[in-house]
């Protein structure tokens, strides 16, 4: 019993600590994060997640269920942030060429 607890407390230490991560994240828009790190990152939380479900252990399941649906939120923050670049630069790109033509 004592061991559901330290893992429960484990799981919980973990879970703060990226908190202050994500939210800095968001509000950096992913602007520096990696796509390729985020990406291994939430396979590799999938397949410890596969792993623990099939150990039959909760809280292993749940931390590393919990750790993909952070890689996903990183990732679309990467993805939307890299969509937004494109169309300012898009157009930035005509209103120089509307400024040239006047």
């Amino acid at each position: 019993m004592l061991d559901a607890y330290v893992g429960l407390a484990g799981m919980l230490l973990i879970l703060i600590a990226w908190i202050p991560e994500t939210i800095q994240n968001w509000k950096e828009k992913g602007k520096n994060l990696s796509l390729r790190f985020v990406a291994l990152y939430l396979f590799g939380s999938l397949f410890l997640a596969y792993h623990a479900y099939a150990l039959e252990d909760p809280v292993f399941l749940a931390l590393n269920g919990l750790a993909a649906l952070i890689a996903v939120f990183n990732a679309y923050l990467i993805m939307a942030n890299r969509k937004e670049t494109k169309r300012k630069q898009t157009m930035s790109r005509k209103v120089k060429k509307a400024k040239q033509r006047d």
